[in-house]
């Protein structure tokens, strides 16, 4: 993130302008400036930049310009209380970067002949003011239609400013012969350039200099089997990358979804924000690996910079570092170029592990990323043997962990059986390597599932200060928000996997259930929508669908998404909602059917309560719902949001509720 930091000295003000005709503008005209663009149509549905720039321009007006900080302007412009730190919301930087490109698409439209800019500059929000030259004709008053339905606070993309927006170096155009023909030039101008930017579809936010996507490597072996290597290595370079302070990096699920597609550099750009592009390949030939890895500029689809790596297979173990030091440099984010043992350690996690267990981590890695139970149970296996090879291992004790967490929502297992097993390989990682993020969210979920909502907060927060960019932090720390009742900090962590992962469909349907819980339906409809477009298949985002459809009373539209769901994602869990939607809509002989059936399992063997204890509340029998969530309470489940999810709503006034709140500690 290329932001300032709260620490870093505000950079100076300076109302002054190269170009200007007649020196800096008055404080009347930058207001007068500043109403205009916070009025325009640019900015009309642009809440949050509207509110940022008010903010900063009027504390610079006030004489305060100084006394900008990122942690005043999230506190003040974006009310996010004392609380605040900006290690752990990057909304400033965020709003910032789409503050920036929401004035470069003013200025090149709306107000392309503006006689004074206010601009944003890079690394600081303390923003300028200039005077230009006079306006020589009538201003363009409209902004097409495509330009104005994109104006939102979502992700946005927009082309990079134009080169030449000031009179600066354009001294000709002063000339008395050229006035006339600039005076009739000045519409066609506007027009021409709010048509190119009408025929470009803006949408999404400009892509920063210093941020990168690792496509996955091409596995060129002969045997299939060795795809672990280029999947896993894949994984490795994204870790790697996430430990570099100042570069944004897209997560593992978004740039998966690239996997083995031909596309276009510079259209890869626009889908995933970024500035620059890894791509390469991996081919295994006996013992021996050759790794071949190229950088591109996505502006334009330039090489920057590219690198072959022969190594023996047991001598790979380091390439991702090499390959991360080398990238840095090009980037100019001054990773120091050290030789390759000396460069491992510095990333957290990166002790050089053993051939054997290397292999193993890898093709761990591969089988978790399948997020199935044979994959999980693969997984876990590979980690365990990663271990037994090299006990001083840490990353493998991560992964491991994740795998635990994992086991009650993919493989039923009762949350009781993995505590224990989950603190144990979580701790084990932290004493071998203190600098990784990823055991803290682990050892948070453990602390969930015995309420312990203080300690779950503190490792969130220790999780997501050591590793900011990891999406899986995110959204688990946002599900605990869900948990103990923090709705708007949900939706700033979701937006920020969103923000990590922008074609990952699990993130960007996350937002989607916030929308819909608050109820936002028809922006809730969309966003499910949207992740259904990256994967028309995506169980998630059909259930979230459906439930926005029938809390906005849509009941024939909601049971199709529901059964669409739950024949897409197989369990108990996603019947159990068609069930209460069934109920819901008044079809009460489909919802007691499957609830027989639930009843039927239960009495065989362990079976989650939850699943039934919602259909109870679908139908409208409290005793028995309650009778069934206290039963959830005892089994740990944490998908059991009562001070979040809609379904409970019908309970809240309920002295029971009251109860189950005290059980879990929530009051």
């Amino acid at each position: 993130m290329n932001a300032t930091s709260p620490l870093d000295p505000p950079v100076e003000h300076r109302a002054t302008a190269p170009d200007s005709v007649s020196g800096p503008p008055t404080t009347a005209e930058i207001q007068a400036e500043l109403q205009k663009i916070l009025s325009s149509r640019t900015f009309r549905a642009a809440e949050a930049q509207r509110g940022f720039l008010r903010y900063v321009a009027e504390e610079v007006i006030a004489g305060r310009g100084n006394t900008i900080k990122e942690y005043l302007i999230g506190v003040e412009a974006f009310g996010r209380g004392e609380a605040f730190d900006p290690r752990l919301d990057p909304i400033v930087r965020t709003q910032a970067r789409k503050l920036r490109a929401r004035l470069a698409k003013y200025y090149e439209t709306e107000g392309c002949q503006d006689p004074v800019r206010i601009e944003l500059p890079k690394g600081s929000y303390v923003p300028s003011f200039e005077r230009l030259a006079a306006p020589a004709g009538p201003v363009a008053s409209s902004v097409p239609a495509e330009i104005e339905a994109s104006g939102n606070d979502g992700a946005e993309q927009h082309p990079a400013p134009l080169a030449a927006r000031s009179s600066r170096g354009l001294w000709f155009l002063k000339a008395p012969r050229f006035q006339t023909a600039l005076a009739a030039a000045g519409v066609i101008f506007c027009a021409l350039v709010v048509f190119g930017v009408w025929r470009a579809k803006l949408g999404t936010v400009q892509a920063d200099a210093k941020s990168i996507a690792v496509l996955p490597l091409a596995n060129l072996s002969d045997q299939k089997q060795d795809e672990f290597l280029s999947d896993g290595l894949t994984d490795e370079l994204i870790g790697s990358f996430q430990q570099v302070q100042g570069l944004q990096v897209v997560a593992h699920m978004s740039a998966f979804r690239f996997k083995e597609k031909t596309q276009d550099i510079q259209e890869i750009g626009r889908k995933l924000h970024v500035r620059a592009v890894l791509v390469g390949s991996i081919r295994k030939s006996g013992d021996r690996l050759r790794i071949n890895v190229q950088l591109d500029d996505t502006a334009d689809g330039a090489h920057l910079w590219s690198g072959s790596y022969d190594r023996a297979a047991g001598e790979a173990r380091t390439v991702q570092w090499e390959i991360a030091r080398a990238v840095t440099d090009v980037l100019g984010l001054g990773v120091p170029a050290r030789s390759a043992p000396a460069l491992v350690k510095t990333f957290p996690g990166s002790n050089s592990p053993t051939q054997g267990a290397y292999q193993n981590y890898l093709k761990g890695l591969y089988f978790w990323n399948k997020l199935t139970p044979e994959g999980l149970r693969a997984a876990a296996g590979y980690f365990e043997q990663a271990i037994a090879d090299d006990p001083s291992f840490a990353k493998a004790y991560s992964a491991l962990a994740h795998c635990y967490v994992m086991e009650p929502m993919i493989l039923a297992t009762p949350v009781p059986e993995v505590i224990s097993k989950i603190r144990a390989t979580a701790s084990r990682a932290l004493e071998l390597d203190s600098r990784l993020g990823e055991p803290h969210f682990d050892l948070a979920v453990s602390a969930e599932y015995e309420f312990d909502w203080a300690n779950a907060e503190k490792e969130f927060r220790r999780g997501l200060e050591l590793s900011p960019e990891n999406v899986i932090g995110h959204l688990w720390y946002a599900k605990f928000l869900a948990l103990v009742g923090r709705p708007d900090e949900v939706l700033v962590q979701r937006r920020i996997a969103a923000d990590l992962d922008p074609v990952s469909p699990y993130a960007v349907q996350s937002v989607g259930g916030y929308m819909s819980v608050t109820g936002h339906y028809d922006e809730a409809i969309e966003q499910f929508r949207n992740a259904l477009a990256l994967q028309p298949d995506f169980g998630f985002a059909h259930q979230g669908l459906g439930m926005a459809y029938l809390l906005k009373g849509m009941h024939s539209e909601a049971i199709e998404e529901f059964q669409i769901a739950s024949r897409t994602m197989t369990g108990p869990r996603r019947v159990a909602l068609l069930g209460w939607a069934y109920a819901q809509c008044g079809q009460e002989a489909a919802a007691r059917q499957i609830l027989n059936d639930f009843l039927e399992q239960a009495r065989r063997g362990p079976f989650p309560a939850l699943a039934i204890a919602q259909i109870y509340i679908g139908l409208g029998d409290k005793d028995s719902a309650f009778a069934w969530l206290n039963k959830a309470v005892d089994q740990r489940d944490l998908d059991e949001t009562l001070l979040w999810d809609s379904p409970y709503q019908p309970l809240r006034s309920d002295p029971r509720f009251r109860d189950l709140l005290r059980r879990m500690k929530l009051t």
